[in-house]
């Protein structure tokens, strides 16, 4: 994604269940890399279910954990023991996450403001 369409989102508010965070990642997915990937039936407000269908779900066969993100990368962060939000990682600026958060929308932000937000690890997930 360029800085441009990037802009174009930053701000947009999180609804839940319309504008979340896999919502937004299916969207630019699908708009920016061709990537078809599936909704998600999950409430976002429930943790325990988020959590849960981000380690079983059958779309997570269609990714590999990399230690070197590309554009366009999954990015699962954590502010407990479990991933329980997934946002993008673009090339701008030496490599930001892209992500749409409850109380924030979407925001871009480098890992070292992403973990001053409380987000701890981060795997990055490339499409096979």
């Amino acid at each position: 994604m360029t800085p441009a369409q990037i802009t174009e989102y930053i701000g947009m508010p999180w609804v839940s269940g319309e504008w979340d965070c896999w919502a937004f990642f299916r969207h630019c997915q699908a708009t920016y890399y061709g990537r078809d990937v599936p909704a998600v039936d999950v409430d976002a407000l429930d943790l325990r279910q988020v959590i849960t269908t981000m380690e079983t779900h059958d779309e997570r066969s269609n990714w590999f954990e990399v230690t070197d993100p590309k554009d366009g990368d999954a990015v699962l962060m954590q502010r407990n023991r479990y991933p329980s939000h997934i946002g993008m990682w673009v090339n701008v600026d030496g490599g930001k996450v892209l992500h749409c958060a409850q109380g924030m929308g979407v925001v871009c932000q480098t890992r070292q403001a992403l973990a001053l937000d409380g987000w701890g690890l981060m795997t990055f997930w490339h499409h096979r």
